[in-house]
């Protein structure tokens, strides 16, 4: 189905799931993964939505997801900014990739410091006193938020240089933000914790990009820079929705139920 601007739901759906996906492999396996073989902890159990492990109780292996995440951002940001020439579907892809990993590691400390659950929770249990740590970790949220959102619109800015911009912007944000939530949910339906794992961890970390759907509050988009060239439609690419496709299925399918490393 194409719009009347040719941007396509499919690919654009389809370039959310892959990007999300990324983020959610270099937060579980390489974030949480990395951080426990490099103290000396064994890993025992990853999903889409957590990973676990046994022999070590370092802070570097709860705080190494969000760390990847940030670092994986960082990456996405600098591709794009050494880029020449992008075509308008891989610009857009790099967008969303950075867009997921960063709103990802900025918004955790949030949800950790208000409902005391997750990662970051696990990163300052003990330390005294609690409510000051709480505080600091919505602050840090808040703030780095805030500022992932303003990156992100200026990143936004060729696809925001028509006089349908907004309508435009609103429709290639909110198709993959809304694919990606739809994924998390369906591979954490087969996780061993079972529904109660979608509500508490599966669903917040794709809801966690949910700034994404709302860059058009930011003057970058909304007047957009005339000397920034325009991107082109998001047309229906079958080779996107075919790579989205094999994603999905060894996400959902794989990494859904668990891999398991060794006995609990």
């Amino acid at each position: 189905m194409q719009t009347d601007a040719q941007e396509d739901f499919l690919t654009l759906a389809a370039m959310g799931i892959i990007a999300f996906v990324i983020a959610d492999v270099a937060h579980e396996a390489l974030g949480h993964g990395l951080a426990t073989l490099a103290v000396g902890g064994q890993p025992v159990l990853l999903t889409t939505s957590y990973f676990s492990s046994s022999g070590s109780l370092s802070r570097w292996i709860p705080a190494g997801g969000g760390i990847a995440n940030a670092i994986f951002g960082g990456l996405f940001v600098l591709a794009l900014r050494m880029a020449k020439t992008l075509s308008p579907h891989l610009r857009y892809f790099l967008v969303l990739g950075a867009a997921f990993n960063l709103l990802f590691a900025a918004g955790y400390p949030f949800y950790s410091g208000l409902a005391m659950f997750g990662d970051w929770a696990a990163v300052i249990s003990g330390l005294s006193p609690a409510w000051m740590w709480r505080v600091l970790l919505v602050v840090f949220s808040v703030a780095s938020y805030f500022f992932s959102m303003l990156l992100l619109a200026n990143m936004m800015r060729p696809f925001c240089g028509s006089p349908q911009a907004l309508t435009r912007l609103h429709r290639i944000t909110l198709v993959p933000f809304l694919a990606a939530l739809a994924a998390a949910c369906v591979a954490g339906v087969l996780n061993p914790r079972g529904w109660i794992n979608v509500l508490t961890a599966a669903a917040p970390a794709a809801a966690g990009a949910f700034g994404l759907t709302l860059l058009d509050k930011f003057v970058a988009v909304r007047s957009p820079d005339p000397a920034v060239p325009s991107a082109g439609p998001i047309t229906r690419s079958v080779g996107w929705i075919a790579v989205a496709v094999v994603v999905l299925a060894l996400f959902v399918g794989v990494m859904g139920p668990g891999i398991k490393f060794g006995p609990r």
